[in-house]
């Protein structure tokens, strides 16, 4: 009795298989297939009871549901859990990428600490070499500008930059966070 209410209702069932997925081709005639294997496999007894009582239509809806959508059916080994394993994936590269965000945070407020540090440390410096290495990195003027603006003598200006830059560079690889 199921064999043959299986071979005449060949179409309703793979229409509800095409509602539950959504229309998409590629799923329900693959859905269909295995649950009229199902229906075809199970005990034969029940399915002829169940064909009798015109309760069938009810088992086989509740059969494609769970199927196309549990984790435990026939349909969901076989076809899903590829698609599954290639979304989780996804799921770990857009992880990473989050984590590559936090790298980034991280970093920078790790150069916020030695821009906070360094600012410290000019402001140990005497007024002359500290006001020649603000203008000069600050204002992003060159040395030959420096001088003919206030006719202090290139290397003069050079001297007390080269001095600032030392310090803080010394200054910085006594700090125990400092890394080479």
């Amino acid at each position: 009795m199921i064999v043959k209410y299986v071979k005449e209702n060949y179409g309703s069932i793979l229409e509800i298989c095409k509602v539950i997925t959504r229309g998409k081709k590629e799923d329900y005639e693959d859905l269909a297939h295995e649950i009229m294997v199902l229906l075809l496999t199970h005990n034969r007894k029940k399915m002829n009871l169940l064909v009798k009582k015109g309760e069938i239509k009810w088992y086989i809806l509740r059969m494609t549901m769970h199927e196309y959508r549990g984790k435990k059916g026939v349909y969901y080994k076989k076809y899903k859990r590829h698609t599954r394993m290639l979304y989780d994936e996804r799921m770990i590269k857009e992880h990473n990428s989050f984590l590559g965000n936090l790298d980034e945070v991280e970093r920078k407020n790790k150069e916020e600490k030695v821009l906070n540090f360094i600012d410290e440390r000019i402001n140990e410096m005497p007024w002359f070499e500290k006001n020649c290495f603000s203008i000069y990195y600050h204002e992003g003027l060159s040395l030959n500008i420096m001088s003919d603006l206030t006719g202090i003598n290139r290397n003069t200006l050079y001297r007390a930059i080269r001095k600032v830059r030392n310090f803080i560079q010394d200054e910085i690889k006594k700090e125990p966070w400092y890394r080479r």
